[in-house]
């Protein structure tokens, strides 16, 4: 794979933007249930919990599949070199990812926990 680093550094802030984005976009379907009391806070924040865990992993699978097809030269141990080190900086946005997806799945499950107790003292006044 030939790749420059504007076009790879490119990919990693897009990786990055494409998971805070997914997040927010399934946050607010779960948000919505909660406070309509369609579902519980606790089946919200496991829903909510298993899209974020599983978002990461789509957008960097997409992002390798991407690089896996961009155009090479005749390969050179600096390709492969350049290869396995793409392998290894994506692996480590997979775990970057997951872990600001577990700080945002506790903050999810705080508002989650809220909604529900602002839907409980409506219904009970």
């Amino acid at each position: 794979m030939d790749l420059d680093f504007p076009l790879f550094n490119g990919l990693i802030l897009l990786g990055f933007a494409a998971c805070a984005a997914l997040a927010l976009a399934t946050f607010l379907p779960w948000q919505r249930a909660v406070s309509q009391g369609r579902i519980g806070a606790p089946g919200a924040t496991f829903g909510y919990a298993l899209c974020v865990a599983a978002v990461p992993v789509v957008v960097w699978w997409g992002i390798q599949t991407f690089l896996d097809h961009l155009p090479t030269n005749e390969p050179s141990f600096w390709t492969h070199l350049a290869d396995i080190s793409v392998a290894f900086i994506l692996f480590g946005c997979l775990w970057i990812s997951w872990a600001v997806a577990f700080v945002v799945s506790g903050l999810a499950a705080w508002r989650f926990v809220v909604c529900a107790r602002r839907l409980r003292l409506q219904t009970q006044a």
